[in-house]
């Protein structure tokens, strides 16, 4: 289940949305204010690619001690 980073754009506060699918239909708004004036952020996880558990899984194997 993804989880999408947000800000609002009326009340400027950050917020975090889970989607049950990528594919889903994402209507975010604003917790704290109701505004549908979002604007999705680019998260830490994209951003080092880890788009996934397993695929941190994997990049935490790969770290772990052997042996």
């Amino acid at each position: 289940m993804p989880i999408y980073e947000y800000h609002c754009e009326d009340c400027k506060e950050p917020f975090e949305l889970f989607v049950r699918s990528v594919k889903a239909q994402v209507d975010a708004v604003c917790p704290q204010c109701g505004s549908k004036h979002v604007a999705k952020e680019v998260s830490a996880a994209s951003a080092l690619g880890l788009n996934s558990a397993s695929s941190f899984a994997s990049s935490a194997a790969a770290c772990a001690p052997s042996g």
